[in-house]
């Protein structure tokens, strides 16, 4: 059993009171006692926090986790930014239940390629991949090390709990898994009144298993095509189990990518589908009611205020409704950091990133490549890795490199660095002389997001990150191809949030309240998200006075600085940037009320 004594700290106790001195006295996975001169229990651990912040862990209120924490148990990244619980398994997503096929989410690239490789470079996340599950577990276990020994959403979750976890996960069982099951690949209609018992099969196994309801993602295949009847029939289920339902909106009618429609009207469905079904409902990532073309910070301010305005006419004709937003230096899971991805079919046939450059220096090659891009013709199937200049003409404008062997290109735009010469001959000539040069897309790290800075300010505002759990040393890619490795918020996304907030001088109280105690409510994690006496010690030991996310857009594989301690479940997962992987979390589980508790460890 674990005791520990954290003396002489500042508790900044996730409720949003004013930061205060004391001690904090944990035993097992709780904490005993909280307050200034705590006798040290014989045979404790004590840990030294003069001059620290005691907060709560933070709880990543828009995660990715489910789809790599098998692959990736220990979660460095995930405790490397202090994060004790990720909220999983949204947009419709997950790797659960997967019986007869498998929806390929992305992380487990270097199993589900040896089954199915992806187009010519890389992969379009609203397309759907799909695999017999059976054809990708032995592929999986040569590439992870790891089995793929579950077929239900209660198999995956009992996986997790034996080979334990390295934070907390509390999750929701993803409508696109359970939706393919049922339908196979002939889901572009709507299911069939057998097809619908077996989806609500499906969902009664997965949260007797521990899924604490249901996610939607409405722009993604195979639930873009999934009708009212369908969603308010499943929604019924979870409301009847006191559950609750995340929702990635439609931003597109339903059957069609090619019918845009603006977030609120998305907003609409869902708020009625709550309505009706009595569900307890959750929008991840809210954004802004109305697209604002040209952009116009007033406009976009008020367009804010229309969309809360929507959730709280809702709340006063009895909707259930939480949100997140995602800090604007968030941008989803993908992160593709060196310009050879730019290339990236023809760096893969010439083998590598130096073999692409070298290649580079036979005229005929360079000319033959060139002349396909500029005529609109780049290999590249991938959404990320392809430009078209001829389509095109600002493409230069909004790459921003973050790395060079030239210095004096880092944080210019390719058409600044290039001065006035063509583009792409610069880009081609300086990727010859460094083959691992660095950018990153203005569009993925947009510096003015009035929208997202409104809702994040909101007081009752919880905070998600929308990205994927890693180990320091994992990659998607292999050998030396251009380097993917997750979005930089998968390793520093809510220190950088701290760091922001910290230098706009927001209190420290309620920025850490964004982290932790507004989500445990919103989730109705009781015991979690507070400092507390009886509360679970999902603990952060930081030094304030030297903290520091430490982000790097070319390589973002690192943790934050001044982050001294990590406890989840009483026990210390990082000590001073060691990480112990002691794997102590929990698969939080649902209670007879429908609150999720640490009553289910991971191991």
């Amino acid at each position: 059993m674990s005791l520990l004594l954290i003396q002489h700290g500042t508790v900044v106790d996730g409720r949003g009171a004013a930061p205060y001195a004391s001690d904090v006295l944990v035993r097992g996975g709780a904490i005993e006692a909280v307050g200034p001169g705590l006798t040290p229990p014989e045979g404790a651990r004590i840990i030294n926090a003069t001059g620290k912040l005691i907060t709560p862990g933070f709880i990543n209120m828009h995660s990715h986790a489910d789809c790599s924490a098998a692959m990736y148990p220990n979660m460095e990244s995930t405790l490397g930014q202090g994060i004790t619980t990720e909220f999983a398994g949204h947009c419709g997503l997950g790797v659960a239940p997967v019986g007869k096929d498998w929806l390929y989410m992305f992380p487990e690239k270097k199993a589900f390629t040896q089954v199915m490789p992806e187009p010519a470079g890389g992969i379009n996340p609203y397309h759907a991949y799909i695999v017999p599950t059976d054809r990708l577990r032995a592929p999986f276990e040569r590439a992870y090390g790891e089995t793929l020994d579950w077929s239900s959403y209660g198999e995956f979750l009992g996986h997790l709990r034996r080979v334990g976890t390295g934070a907390n996960l509390a999750v929701v069982a993803g409508h696109a898994q359970i939706r393919l099951q049922a339908m196979g690949s002939d889901y572009r209609r709507a299911a069939t009144e057998e097809e619908l018992r077996s989806m609500e099969a499906a969902l009664d196994e997965a949260m007797d298993g521990g899924a604490l309801g249901l996610s939607l993602g409405l722009d993604y295949e195979p639930g873009l095509f999934a009708d009212q009847a369908e969603l308010l029939r499943l929604m019924k289920k979870v409301a009847a189990r006191n559950g609750l339902v995340t929702a990635h909106t439609r931003s597109r009618r339903h059957d069609s990518y090619n019918h845009p429609q603006n977030f609120l009207d998305g907003l609409k469905e869902f708020l009625s589908l709550g309505r009706e079904s009595g569900a307890r409902i959750h929008v991840s990532h809210i954004q802004s009611g109305y697209e604002v073309t040209p952009a116009h910070d007033g406009l976009i301010r008020a367009a804010v205020e229309e969309t809360l305005s929507e959730l709280e006419r809702a709340r006063s004709g009895g909707v259930d409704v939480t949100w997140d937003v995602i800090p604007k230096y968030a941008f989803g899971p993908f992160h593709y950091p060196q310009a050879a991805s730019m290339f990236q079919p023809y760096v893969e046939a010439c083998g590598g990133c130096k073999a692409f450059s070298a290649a580079l220096t036979i005229a005929s090659y360079r000319k033959r490549i060139s002349d396909e891009i500029r005529a609109g013709n780049h290999a590249s199937k991938g959404v990320f890795t392809r430009f078209d200049p001829k389509g095109d003409p600002d493409w230069d404008t909004r790459q921003k490199f973050t790395r060079a062997a030239r210095n004096e290109v880092v944080g210019k735009t390719i058409c600044q660095a290039a001065e006035g010469k063509d583009s792409l001959d610069f880009l081609l000539d300086l990727l010859t002389e460094d083959p691992y040069a660095a950018l990153i897309p203005l569009g993925r790290r947009p510096e003015h997001t009035p929208d997202r800075d409104a809702f994040a300010a909101r007081p009752e505002a919880a905070i998600g990150l929308d990205t994927w759990t890693f180990d320091y040393d994992a990659a998607l890619s292999a050998g030396d191809m251009p380097l993917e490795c997750g979005a930089p918020a998968t390793y520093a996304g809510m220190t950088v949030f701290l760091e922001t907030e910290r230098n706009k001088g927001e209190p420290i109280q309620a920025t850490v309240q964004k982290l932790t105690g507004n989500a445990a409510r919103a989730l109705g994690l009781e015991d979690h998200g507070v400092v507390a006496p009886g509360k679970a010690a999902d603990l952060l030991v930081l030094d304030w006075a030297h903290f520091s996310a430490e982000e790097d857009l070319a390589d973002p594989r690192r943790g934050a600085k001044g982050l001294d301690y990590v406890l989840v479940g009483g026990q210390v997962a990082v000590d001073h940037a060691s990480h112990t992987h002691v794997r102590s979390g929990a698969i939080l589980a649902r209670s007879a009320s429908g609150q999720a508790s640490r009553k289910e460890d991971a191991k």
